[in-house]
């Protein structure tokens, strides 16, 4: 982190740029297979200002990062170029088109009448759409019903439906967060945690389980300190 001269303090998504950043200068991330017993927002309006915070630095890192793409792509090396497209940029962009193909993919699957073609060849363009079609919707929708089954939250699941709107949300908050880095690119949108009555992880506090200082602490975010 010294070596690296901190965060951007001016990035509201921090971690996406630092990330990056470790990666060009020649570290690796790993994973720990921890939970953070993270809250999320139970409301609408905080969940809608804190995803477009996060998908507003994004788009930041990306321009910061885009500058010189042929040096960071070497840098970077070719793999982890395409990953870093996918999950920086690609986050944002596959949002904002999100709707639109939502839309036209309904329009030609459900009213529209798919008609066979005699060759196969000709029926291949058809079958791969249908099939990223689909296996696109078990990406959204499958992780979330792993989830519920690995925390035993089952009641959970009959959400997992609405994930196809939950996405509606957050194209949503990244159309905004393009109209706030116009307008407001330092806004920092903050988060309020505490809330442990909102938070099924967040029973664990009140179980009898004595407070921490990181039950109190807030990050650069405004969100709980994180533990190494």
């Amino acid at each position: 982190m010294r070596a690296l001269h901190g965060w951007d303090a001016h990035n509201v998504t921090e971690d996406a740029d630092l990330g990056l950043r470790l990666a060009l200068a020649g570290y690796t991330v790993g994973d720990l297979p921890s939970p953070t017993f993270e809250e999320a927002p139970a409301r609408l309006g905080p969940w809608l200002g804190q995803r477009t915070r996060w998908l507003k630095g994004l788009v930041q890192t990306s321009l910061t990062h885009g500058r010189r793409p042929l040096d960071t792509a070497r840098c970077l090396g070719g793999l982890e170029t395409l990953c870093a497209v996918a999950l920086v940029p690609g986050t944002v962009a596959s949002a904002l088109a999100y709707p639109v193909c939502l839309v036209a993919a309904a329009w030609s699957f459900l009213v529209l009448e798919i008609p066979a073609a005699p060759a196969f060849l000709d029926n291949l363009p058809t079958g791969l759409a249908i099939t990223l079609f689909g296996t696109g919707l078990a990406a959204l929708v499958l992780p979330a019903l792993a989830g519920c089954a690995r925390r035993g939250w089952g009641d959970l699941a009959q959400s997992v439906p609405w994930m196809p709107v939950y996405f509606l949300l957050v194209s949503l908050a990244a159309w905004l967060a393009l109209i706030e880095l116009v307008r407001a690119p330092l806004r920092w949108n903050k988060t309020r945690h505490g809330l442990a009555r909102t938070s099924r992880s967040g029973r664990r506090a009140r179980r009898g389980r004595p407070a921490t200082p990181c039950d109190t602490a807030r990050g650069p975010d405004g969100g709980a300190c994180a533990s190494a």
